[in-house]
């Protein structure tokens, strides 16, 4: 029964973004990085270019970088932004939006070390992340090319689940590296549809 599962949500998807409402919106595809991990991220605006809805898929690569685990996480997190101003220049326009929504993963947490932090390795396991997103950011769209640059900073407050492999216990906690985000910029170049 759940064999087919991936199937109709990947069927349910298509037929999602073929709708006219979907067809309506200028869409926006590419590459996001950031100190906290890589990823892909689509964007949708509507006609008016007051609303994007955010989709974005991200490795998760705390202590993958300096040493302390081998073991890269998984993030998908969405958000629906307003424009909060414009401005147009012959060249580009800018849009600054903000906007919030949610965050789910396969992730480590911060263990009471800053980021870059070296050493010992990570004694927690990953676990499951849910988190609300709240973003804020500055993107660029070149009229020459159709290419559009985001800029940005996010904070994504909620609650890690993981369990101990030792005693088999369950621990719930506030997830540290949701609020650890918000001191890392974000950047995702795309290619406007």
């Amino acid at each position: 029964m759940m064999s087919g599962l991936p199937h109709i949500v990947i069927l349910c998807l298509a037929l999602a973004l073929t709708t006219p409402e979907a067809a309506a919106r200028e869409w926006s595809a590419g590459l996001f990085s950031s100190p906290s991990g890589w990823g892909l991220q689509a964007q949708a605006c509507d006609r008016t270019g007051t609303e994007m809805d955010i989709i974005t898929l991200t490795t998760d690569a705390y202590g993958l970088l300096t040493g302390r685990t081998g073991d890269l996480g998984v993030k998908l997190g969405y958000t629906h932004d307003y424009v909060l101003g414009m401005f147009e220049t012959e060249a580009f326009l800018m849009r600054f939006h903000a906007g919030a929504g949610v965050l789910t993963g396969y992730v480590h947490d911060n263990e009471n070390a800053f980021l870059l932090s070296s050493g010992e390795d990570l004694h927690k396991e990953m676990g499951i992340v849910a988190a609300l997103s709240c973003s804020i950011g500055l993107r660029f769209d070149f009229f020459a090319r159709k290419v559009c640059i985001d800029l940005g900073l996010s904070a994504n407050p909620g609650v890690h689940l993981r369990t101990d492999r030792e005693n088999g216990s369950i621990y719930l906690s506030f997830y540290r590296n949701g609020i650890y985000d918000i001191i890392l910029p974000r950047v995702s170049i795309m290619y406007r549809f």
